[in-house]
């Protein structure tokens, strides 16, 4: 019955996961980080509940713009589940904020595979990624990603390459000269810290302990079953894949040096694993098994909350 509905990418469907979307932020909020029912924090809450809601809108753009995924809604419903696994990926806000940002960046850099604007594409995904790591230091990383991009998609001339530059020192610059109008140019080194932590105790709680080796899991069946039929495909295709699995593999070194983890930093593996799981989920022949893997999840997102 799931698995049919969201096969599909009709608008009801987009309407369906954004109430879903809405429903996990609300139990993440009451279950989860309940107590503070002042006026603020209700106007914040709304504001980052419109935010994610959003931001399910800009990654259905990204997947079906540059077709990451067949026509279905898989890739979201996993996307939705992912932010469920972790509610701290809702309380952190300026990770949440980060994120954002790179998700618009995202958008720009898969959109490398195709001939139009190809400067203004990079310009503006490194000034997404300055404006991202503004919010959470670490975010530069995601300019690798960028020059991956570059490259794979033959895009590698001289200018090129010297845009990214230019355009992540844009907003840095940009806020440089803000500080030092207010006078609060001492804090402008606090932005990049870049502390970092490779203490993993978090993730043996009972609570994240099963999540975690379902993605795990399911990160590798998902690669090892479909990296040699996207390596096949299309020279266009071949790329955007080899980018997606880089992509997996930076935001995990993302996590593992996060140096806070409460489940929030896992947030930067969403984007990338809410594909790679909707590339092998859409290639399972067998119905029942597609029925059995989306009501696992399911059933996993709820018992976060039983324990």
């Amino acid at each position: 019955m799931i698995t049919n509905f969201f096969n599909k990418t009709k608008p009801i469907n987009f309407l369906v996961l954004s109430c879903m979307m809405f429903v996990v932020y609300l139990i993440s909020s009451i279950f989860v980080f309940s107590g503070d029912l002042s006026l603020n924090n209700f106007i914040k809450k709304s504001f980052y509940l419109l935010l994610v809601v959003f931001m399910l809108f800009v990654l259905d753009f990204v997947i079906r713009k540059n077709a990451l995924t067949k026509d279905n809604s898989y890739a979201l419903w996993f996307y939705i589940l992912l932010c469920g696994f972790y509610p701290y990926s809702f309380e952190n806000t300026q990770m949440l904020t980060a994120n954002f940002f790179l998700l618009l960046s995202f958008r720009k850099i898969y959109s490398l595979r195709t001939p139009f604007n190809t400067k203004e594409k990079i310009f503006d995904s490194s000034l997404w990624i300055s404006i991202a790591s503004i919010f959470y230091d670490w975010s530069f990383v995601y300019l690798i990603l960028l020059y991956c991009a570059i490259f794979l998609f033959n895009k590698s001339s001289r200018s090129n390459l010297i845009i990214p530059v230019i355009g992540f020192i844009t907003p840095v610059f940009m806020l440089y000269v803000y500080l030092l109008a207010v006078d609060k140019l001492n804090i402008f080194g606090d932005f990049w810290k870049l502390d970092f932590s490779f203490d993993v105790n978090h993730y043996l709680l009972v609570e994240n302990i099963y999540p975690i080796l379902l993605i795990i899991i399911f990160t590798l069946v998902s690669i090892f079953s479909t990296t040699k039929k996207s390596l096949l495909s299309s020279q266009d295709f071949k790329a955007t894949w080899i980018v997606l699995i880089f992509q997996t593999g930076l935001s995990f070194i993302m996590v593992l040096i996060a140096p806070l983890k409460n489940g929030s930093e896992l947030s930067f593996l969403f984007f990338p694993l809410c594909i790679l799981f909707a590339n092998y989920f859409q290639d399972i022949q067998k119905y029942w098994l597609k029925e059995v893997f989306l009501y696992l999840f399911l059933l996993l997102y709820f018992s976060v909350y039983m324990v």
